[in-house]
């Protein structure tokens, strides 16, 4: 079996473990309904980040933001944690969701692991999910997967600067070979 394949298997294995003996799933769905984005359910991960989405028909308030990050405080196990307040950032709405964030670090098999919880509105997900369909949610062909994995692998290996969200995008365009890859860096 190809390395990268053999890599993709331990994370999703090392995160299902986590998933299943951490209180992070517990302490979420006391606030909305909890899905997974990104690379964990869509079986393409290559190191350790978790995206989570928790959502609600009602915006979440930031004063309920500090009350969910001292309950996962108090009842989760992570070595790290991080609120994000006030973000004027001008990727929210594009690259990230409208919504409050609430990021968090373990370690796990000796790796830091990365957790990003967005907390959103029903309607902000409806909107994220028509305008960019989930990997999870896209047929991709064996090769298409291999070649995401092979590019994830190309990407950790290299350190190269891109979002696992660009390299969905370039393989569902058709790219192939690691060139088409170092293109975008």
């Amino acid at each position: 079996m190809l390395e990268y394949k053999i890599e993709n298997q331990k994370y999703q294995k090392l995160a299902d473990e986590f998933l299943a003996s951490s209180n992070i799933l517990a302490v979420l769905k006391k606030y909305g309904d909890v899905e997974f984005s990104g690379a964990y359910p869509a079986k393409l991960m290559m190191h350790g980040d978790v995206d989570i989405k928790v959502a609600r028909d009602k915006v979440f308030s930031q004063e309920e933001i500090f009350n969910i990050f001292k309950d996962i405080y108090f009842n989760a196990e992570f070595k790290s944690y991080f609120i994000m307040g006030d973000w004027n950032d001008p990727r929210l709405g594009n690259e990230f969701p409208n919504g409050r964030y609430i990021g968090l670090k373990t370690k796990i098999d000796n790796e830091t692991w990365k957790f990003d919880i967005w907390f959103v509105s029903k309607v902000e997900m409806e909107r994220l999910e028509k305008e960019k369909p989930p990997i999870a949610n896209i047929r991709l062909s064996s090769g298409q997967r291999e070649t995401i994995l092979k590019f994830k692998k190309h990407r950790k290996d290299k350190r190269l600067k891109m979002t696992g969200q660009q390299i969905y995008d370039l393989v569902l365009q058709g790219a192939k070979y690691i060139k088409e890859l170092e293109s975008l860096n």
